[in-house]
């Protein structure tokens, strides 16, 4: 049984002055379940009745669509009239233009001498004679070089804490991004150089 042949029975056995435990026995469910989907339904109790409420939202409704349907009749009569203006408008422009009479436009006409003709000949034949021009040619950008090491192969790694100053380390990581060899073997490559400046000191 669902919900609405459950509240017409309810209605039913309500007319003949049924009480409301009663009626849930006879419909075998509990009385805050019927209770509920009596509120769901839209009835409300008034003095011990379930009466079905009136629902206002659906009034209010009617009342707007009421007042569309005549601001829409009202906008329409405004519409017409302002389209019979703009129709009058319209016509007495046209009327105007028609008076106007318009002048044709003349084509102008760019006048060259044979000198001009014989400049730009000139001009085009040098641009024959010079665009294979090595001279013209956009320059190759050559490859950037990277650093030389010594030994690529290196085996044992010692792992040691330094500290360097601040802008050189930020300038030793910008040169190692751009190069191809990693960080230990460009330090070890570096380390070689200074020895080798101060062989002495060794």
């Amino acid at each position: 049984m669902n919900s609405k042949d459950r509240i017409e029975l309810f209605l039913k056995y309500q007319k003949q002055n049924m009480s409301f435990e009663d009626i849930s026995n006879k419909l075998e469910i509990k009385p805050a379940t019927l209770r509920r989907s009596l509120n769901k339904n839209g009835y409300k109790s008034e003095k011990g009745i379930y009466v079905k409420s009136i629902d206002e939202s659906q009034l209010s409704f009617e009342d707007v669509n009421n007042t569309k349907k005549s601001s829409r009749s009202k906008a329409k009569g405004n519409n017409t009239k302002a389209i019979s203006k703009n129709k009058e408008i319209i016509n007495t422009k046209e009327k105007v233009n028609k008076k106007r009479t318009t002048t044709p436009k003349k084509d102008k006409k760019i006048n060259i001498s044979q000198e001009d003709i014989d400049k730009l000949c000139e001009v085009y034949d040098w641009y024959i004679e010079v665009r294979d021009n090595k001279v013209f040619r956009p320059k190759k950008i050559s490859a950037k070089k990277d650093i030389l090491l010594e030994d690529e192969n290196i085996k044992d790694f010692k792992s040691v804490s330094i500290r360097v100053d601040k802008e050189i380390w930020a300038d030793f990581e910008r040169l190692c991004s751009n190069s191809s060899f990693n960080k230990k073997e460009i330090i070890t490559q570096a380390l070689k150089d200074f020895m080798k400046t101060y062989k002495n000191l060794l």
